[in-house]
């Protein structure tokens, strides 16, 4: 039994940490497709020198200080006669609705080569040398004619016989205070440049669809068990999946959606996410948060959630920076509420301190990523939330097992529990059956004799027998006390073990049969005593149960027959028989008949069993010698007394 606790412990504890490792070990191949760290190369005085560079062997970060021209938008033709240019601006392009980048590269001639990067915020028209490449919106210095749109761009470049290559960008922004700036920008071969891609395409579907199937199963959770924390942990998911612009407006979002509905939706993700924080430890601290201060943080963020949708697209910075610092306020009254709890009730448990390890992993991601995202662009556009999501979702998961495991042990407990009391109660039952069942039998005697004796007394003719049945009507009425006597004390707990000693067969067997004659006489049986006498080791009291038992079972089942009551003396035990000349057991009946409650005659199915228990008690055999047409033998052996 201990080795078996042993190896369900190791199993409840290896087995989720071997997943996550698997997990781990998975993810960690994903994330390495998604490449982070790449060599790197600027620009001066806007040109790109990249004739050393070996672009086969890998991707590269090009940096983006481009030359920049505030407030205008170039084309190639305006560049032909750079006397006619604008002066170039520093970088305050978050001052400007409108502008152009540009830059000249210079690598090896007549390479093929790609750029992958996000347009510029809002709307990117793309021009490789002197022409139109591509065109995400509509470029307008006019706000009425400005489209916006952003999307992730691929575009090949050819550098020619001089390796020449002139890239322009311009951007048009009139739905933000903010201008453009150019995004993170790789170059490579096409070929390097598309496994780039599709690395980040399987890192954003492997991390974005396994928090939605997290969320589509936490939600099912939460449903069929109507749990709180398992509605948080859905909503964690579904926030951090879509987080992920890549995923969200590249692979599951239509490229047909509304740019302002995007971008609405884009800034609602990141204002929401901060909730997070407090979700999750008042989901898995309940007792620790006053359901009014989850009501009404709920309704704050209700109201700035619809703000998202009402107010002008130029003020929703503004609104998500409001809803960071209402976050860091409630997270003051979060530490508050912890350091009182804890306080009040003692230090955290074991779960407990993992589940705050947890979440403040989560927070620091969080943190990580505010601090990142205006200064990174690839934080911005993917997030650093996943990782520390996924990893809080890992510990929490466990957590949760133990704790469904714990539930189900105390269930189980509680389920033996049950099973004991009831047990319990069959006992009591049985016990109370047995009782009846041995009382009934002395009563039978009791009441036999006294009839016989009532009938002679009505005739007016007593017999030499009369004496002899009165004085087993008194030996039966003090076995029935002593019966009574016995139930007492073991009622209150003072009964004491059968004590064993010297028996004299020849003593009980006609001890038996006083008690049974007249049982048997009712039916016109005859009662049979046979065998020599020897000395048992043994209680006179439940032998003599065990005899009163067969002959009665016998004599019940046997009319105008006889009861043949038999001791052989064998060399190490006494055996008895006890024969009838009856109607036998039915066959089907034959391996039943020992089994305690089993009866074929509308009994209460406790004679023989009482009887085998008592044999088994003495240390001997019993069993069922023959049944049928003519009769049944019971035989049992009880060992003899061994001389001191």
């Amino acid at each position: 039994m201990l080795q078996k606790r042993k190896n369900n412990r190791i199993l409840r504890i290896g087995l989720p940490a071997i997943v996550i490792v698997c997990i781990g070990l998975i993810y960690a191949y994903v994330s390495s497709r998604m490449q982070l760290s790449m060599p790197e190369f600027a620009a001066v005085d806007g040109v790109v020198d990249a004739r050393d560079i070996d672009f086969t062997k890998g991707v590269y970060h090009m940096v983006n200080n481009w030359d920049y021209y505030a407030g205008s938008l170039l084309g190639p033709e305006d560049f032909k006669n750079e006397s006619t240019l604008p002066p170039k601006s520093g970088k305050n392009e978050w001052d400007y609705n409108v502008g152009t980048y540009r830059v000249k590269i210079l690598a090896k001639p007549n390479q093929y080569l790609s750029i992958a990067s996000y347009s510029i915020d809002y709307s990117t028209r793309v021009f490789i040398n002197g022409q139109e490449e591509l065109n995400y919106g509509n470029v307008s210095a006019n706000p009425a004619e400005a489209e916006h749109r952003n999307r992730y761009m691929i575009y090949p470049i050819y550098t020619g016989d001089n390796g020449e290559v002139e890239i322009i960008y311009q951007y048009s922004n009139f739905m933000h205070n903010e201008g453009g700036f150019i995004q993170a920008t790789t170059i490579s071969t096409p070929r390097n440049i598309d496994n780039y891609v599709r690395g980040i395409a399987m890192f954003s579907l492997f991390t974005s669809c396994g928090l939605l199937f997290l969320a589509f199963y936490f939600l099912v959770c939460a449903a069929h068990q109507r749990n709180y924390g398992y509605g948080v942990l859905a909503m964690c998911c579904v926030l951090i999946a879509f987080r992920n612009q890549f995923f969200a407006y590249e692979m599951f979002l239509p490229s047909t959606i509304n740019f302002i509905l995007q971008y609405r939706l884009t800034i609602l993700v990141v204002s929401l996410i901060p909730t997070i924080a407090y979700y999750l430890p008042a989901a898995f601290f309940p007792k620790v948060f006053l359901k009014r201060d989850i009501l009404i943080f709920t309704g704050a963020y209700a109201v700035l959630t619809t703000l998202h949708f009402t107010l002008d697209t130029h003020d929703l910075v503004l609104l998500c920076h409001i809803c960071y610092y209402f976050c860091i306020g409630i997270a003051v009254l979060m530490l508050v509420r912890f350091v009182m709890w804890f306080k009040k009730h003692g230090r955290p448990s074991y779960d407990e301190m993992w589940t705050i390890a947890a979440e403040l992993i989560l927070i620091y991601s969080m943190y990580r990523e505010g601090m990142s995202t205006s200064s990174n662009s690839l934080v911005a556009h993917y997030g650093v939330t996943p990782y520390g999501m996924l990893v809080c979702i890992l510990i929490l998961s466990v957590l949760i097992n133990r704790k469904l495991q714990s539930q189900m042990i105390s269930l189980e407990e509680e389920k033996n529990r049950n099973e004991v009391l009831q047990r319990v109660n069959d006992m009591n039952r049985d016990f109370l059956q047995t009782v009846a069942h041995e009382l009934k039998t002395p009563l039978a005697v009791i009441s036999g004799y006294a009839q016989l004796i009532d009938m002679q007394i009505q005739k007016g003719k007593m017999s030499e027998q009369t004496s002899e049945r009165l004085t087993t009507i008194r030996s039966e009425a003090d076995r029935l006390g002593e019966m009574v006597s016995n139930l007492m004390a073991y009622t209150y707990g003072r009964r004491k073990d059968a004590e064993l000693g010297p028996v004299d067969t020849t003593e009980l067997t006609r001890s038996a049969a006083a008690v049974t004659k007249p049982v048997c006489e009712k039916r016109g049986n005859k009662l049979v005593l046979t065998g020599g006498g020897c000395m048992v080791h043994g209680n006179f009291e439940l032998l003599l149960q065990v005899l009163i038992n067969l002959i009665v079972n016998a004599s019940r089942h046997t009319e105008q027959g006889t009861i043949t009551l038999a001791v052989i003396d064998r060399a190490d035990v006494a055996e008895f028989t006890v024969s009838d000349t009856g109607d036998g057991i039915p066959q089907e009946s034959v391996e039943h008949i020992f089994e305690r409650g089993y009866t074929t005659d509308g009994g209460n199915g406790l004679g023989l069993s009482i009887c085998k228990e008592n044999v088994v008690l003495h240390g001997g055999e019993m069993e069922l010698v023959n049944t049928g047409i003519g009769g049944t033998t019971f035989r049992f052996t009880i060992p003899k007394e061994k001389e001191q």
